[in-house]
């Protein structure tokens, strides 16, 4: 696949499709700008996922803590285990070396409920207009949710 596409969320997941199938999963720099730096990450368990289902967790310098969502339905099979020695990655280059996990994609239909790069800075001006930029989440509270 020659040229690359990438896809956004509106709660700030990219989408790297590497091929029809395959692809990169991060979050996005714009969650280290409003918040700071990320200081610990709970990565993905390998296995099955629903467009939507929370794979995982982040947590800020400021104490914060904020869910990442599958961007599509499918499978990981693999977990960027770089991150767990170093967590600096997904604070220098989210959208690149600071990928999460790599998903196939099982159903292709879901590509188009995915934001452009365009579409998501659109998104993005209107958000940090909101008094809340993205749900803060008390990931214990919702433990059977994951």
């Amino acid at each position: 696949m020659d040229n690359i596409e990438i896809k956004y969320t509106t709660t700030h997941e990219w989408i790297e499709f590497l091929n029809s199938k395959d692809c990169n999963v991060g979050i996005t720099e714009r969650i280290q700008e409003v918040y700071n730096s990320i200081v610990f990450i709970e990565l993905p368990v390998l296995g099955e996922y629903e467009q939507g289902e929370i794979i995982g967790r982040v947590e800020t310098s400021e104490g914060r803590s904020f869910y990442i969502y599958a961007p599509v339905t499918g499978e990981v099979y693999e977990i960027n285990a770089a991150l767990d020695d170093d967590i600096e990655l997904l604070n220098r280059f989210p959208e690149g070396d600071g990928w999460i996990c790599k998903f196939r994609l099982e159903n292709p239909n879901e590509i188009d409920t995915l934001l452009s790069r365009k579409e998501y800075e659109s998104h993005e001006e209107e958000e940090v207009n909101e008094d809340e930029y993205l749900p803060e989440t008390n990931f214990y509270d919702n433990i059977e949710d994951y």
